[in-house]
């Protein structure tokens, strides 16, 4: 069974900023580019055949410096952060004030206007996964939205509760994933279907 390590991008701009990055793409901070930097030691403990890549700035830096410059990575937009519509560029602050924090960004199937579901996220993400899934051990860095909304539907978790996890910058979450899992992980998302 293959191992599948999810690595969340280093702080970001937007991170530091407390702002929703989404589709938009700020670059790392300087304390992003130290904890991609740390995490080097880490890597070297994580076996991985392939590694899959956001297509967005952050995750690209990151994989670069954890990586270095001369490795092979592919390059997938459908592994970029959740879209957050009408908050792209927003302060957290603005969510909070009037509950989307909760009711639309917390939620599995919370949807900004004119953005995406942590539901859709995972859709979209899994399906570019799936494609991968004979290629042994992934390591994938991309995004704290796509990572709690997959790594929740692979383990099963209950809407309610995918939501509420919040991985870390270059936090490294690791799953090993079987047939059976991935079947109930598509069925659930309805991916491959028509």
């Amino acid at each position: 069974m293959p191992l599948w390590t999810f690595v969340r991008h280093g702080q970001s701009e937007a991170n530091r900023a407390r702002r929703f990055a989404g589709h938009l793409d700020p670059a790392l901070t300087d304390e992003g580019r130290a904890q991609a930097r740390r995490a080097r030691a880490l890597l070297r403990e994580v076996p991985h055949r392939r590694v899959l890549v956001s297509d967005l700035a952050r995750a690209r830096q990151t994989a670069r410096i954890l990586l270095g410059d001369g490795a092979e990575v592919t390059v997938r937009r459908a592994l970029r952060e959740r879209h957050c519509g009408v908050y792209e560029g927003r302060p957290y602050a603005e969510a909070e004030a009037c509950g989307d924090m909760d009711r639309v960004f917390r939620r599995f199937r919370g949807r900004p206007e004119g953005g995406e579901s942590l539901e859709d996220v995972a859709r979209r993400a899994l399906a570019e996964l799936l494609r991968w899934r004979d290629e042994g051990d992934l390591l994938v860095v991309c995004h704290g939205a796509l990572i709690r909304a997959v790594v929740g539907v692979l383990d099963g978790l209950e809407d309610d509760w995918i939501g509420t996890y919040k991985p870390r910058n270059l936090e490294f979450v690791v799953r090993r994933v079987d047939h059976g899992m991935l079947a109930r992980a598509a069925e659930r998302l309805a991916v491959g279907r028509g």
